[in-house]
């Protein structure tokens, strides 16, 4: 099974004047950059890099770039750091006094880009002599004047920036009134460029749902996606999917087998937008099918100390609380073990007190809705975990990928079997979490279930106490 990694699915050709090859700026500073990555990182760019940085550098038979807006677009993991990195560095050694800007939805995600230059320029001696500024808050700066900066996903931090470069990761979260911004911050000037590197979207990613079908000349699309937007059955199918929409797959530096296997834990949708590259339907889906559920139920045994995860509806009409061990082969039991109607605070302490006699390792409540409920177990001694919204998504994608790989067991409690159809998962840039707020009913059954599945597994054995 053999895919090459480039062309992508999906590119704009060379011009015809090139007679099937291309002339391209990269070229002029590819030996530099085959002696600075090594330097820096310990491997060259990938060849399929090396030739998409050809494609998206390419020159019109004037010497000016073809260029200048450019989409890539490809499956998660394959390298897109490493791109944009490359693409900022060229331009700033090739301009006297370039401004090359970074956006991104959030600040760190920006910063990765970022780091990667940096991590290039200052570990090779020859390009930190043409840099005067190499610092995390000054930004990269060349001795002719030219700048490498980060600004926010919004349209006022670019107002009246003269732009030469810009980079924009993930374009399936950015609005369309930034690309425009951006584009006329390059003006009418030659050999400028907005260069966007993503992964597929959903119904809210407009702007990249345009970009996806815009033809024109100086419009540079670069592709990779699987042949359809479902996930097939076969791992022989699967896997010819996966190599069409990750050049990092058809090209052997990430293992196939292992992402095969690794799509089987994961949700349908997941799988098809950011291993298979397409677009999804929707931002919120159901979060877990019952017939993946429902073959798990059995008699439950805890053989080692279980997590205890307390969770309320926002109206405290009910509260659920869940047992959840790790057995001795890796996989995970839980069950509910107490359902109460209507619940006080004093009644969720007083269970939670019953319940400290089986020894369990924590108990784990959410630190929004329970706050106070935790400062109550903690007074009183009890081992206490507070969970983050970012631990929920955690939870909620482990939940998913141990039930997918037959990897917990449960009691078959029918307050579970009841909630799950109505409950609701929420796209979270690239992850998902379990959606209170999109579900149809009150699901303080899963969310409990959720929480003490992934405390189970990932608290240290010795767990005393967690403030």
């Amino acid at each position: 099974m053999t895919i090459p990694a480039w062309p992508p699915t999906r590119y704009t050709p060379p011009l015809p004047s090139s007679g099937g090859g291309v002339v391209s700026l990269f070229d002029k500073y590819a030996n530099a950059f085959d002696i600075a990555w090594p330097q820096a990182f310990g491997y060259t760019l990938e060849d399929w890099q090396v030739e998409l940085l050809r494609a998206i550098t390419e020159l019109k038979p004037d010497g000016r770039l073809r260029f200048r807006q450019v989409l890539v677009s490809l499956g998660r993991q394959n390298g897109k750091t490493e791109i944009a990195a490359a693409l900022g560095l060229l331009f700033m050694l090739w301009k006297a006094a370039p401004l090359v800007v970074g956006i991104a939805s959030s600040a760190d995600q920006a910063r990765l880009v970022y780091d990667r230059a940096m991590a290039v320029i200052g570990r090779n001696p020859a390009l930190k002599k043409r840099f005067d500024r190499l610092t995390d808050t000054r930004g990269i700066g060349t001795v002719t004047g030219g700048k490498w900066t980060l600004k926010a996903s919004k349209s006022a931090a670019l107002q009246g920036l003269p732009i030469d470069l810009a980079v924009v990761d993930e374009v399936h979260l950015v609005k369309a009134p930034l690309w425009a911004d951006l584009l006329n911050g390059t003006g009418d000037r030659p050999n400028c460029m907005v260069c966007g590197i993503t992964t597929a979207g959903d119904d809210s990613s407009e702007l990249l749902k345009r970009l996806y079908d815009v033809e024109a000349d100086s419009f540079g699309t670069f592709i990779w996606e699987a042949p359809e937007a479902r996930v097939p059955e076969d791992d022989a199918t699967l896997g010819e999917y996966l190599l069409a929409a990750n050049p990092a797959l058809a090209c052997g530096r990430r293992d196939l087998e292992t992402a095969i296997a690794d799509c089987r834990t994961m949700p349908d949708r997941d799988v098809i937008r950011y291993r298979l590259n397409r677009f999804i339907a929707g931002t919120v889906d159901a979060f877990l099918p019952l017939d993946k559920w429902a073959p798990l139920a059995g008699t439950v045994e805890h053989t080692t100390p279980v997590v205890f995860a307390v969770d309320r509806s926002p109206d405290w009409s009910a509260a659920t609380v869940t047992a959840s061990s790790k057995a001795d082969d890796g996989s995970v039991v839980t069950e509910v073990v107490a359902s109460l109607v209507k619940p006080s605070l004093s009644d969720l302490v007083r269970e939670c007190e019953r319940l400290a006699k089986f020894g369990p390792r924590a108990f784990v409540v959410d630190g929004y809705s329970l706050k106070a409920l935790a400062n109550e177990l903690k007074l009183r001694g009890l081992p206490v975990v507070v969970s983050s919204l970012a631990e929920m998504t955690g939870a909620s994608a482990r939940l998913y990928a141990l039930v997918a790989s037959k990897k917990l067991k449960h009691a078959g409690d029918p307050l579970l079997t009841r909630q799950l159809p109505m409950t609701r998962r929420k796209n979270v840039g690239e992850q998902f979490r379990i959606s209170r707020a999109d579900s149809a009913s009150e699901i303080d059954a899963v969310i409990s279930t959720a929480l003490g599945v992934y405390f189970a597994e990932t608290l240290p054995e010795q767990t005393i106490q967690l403030f």
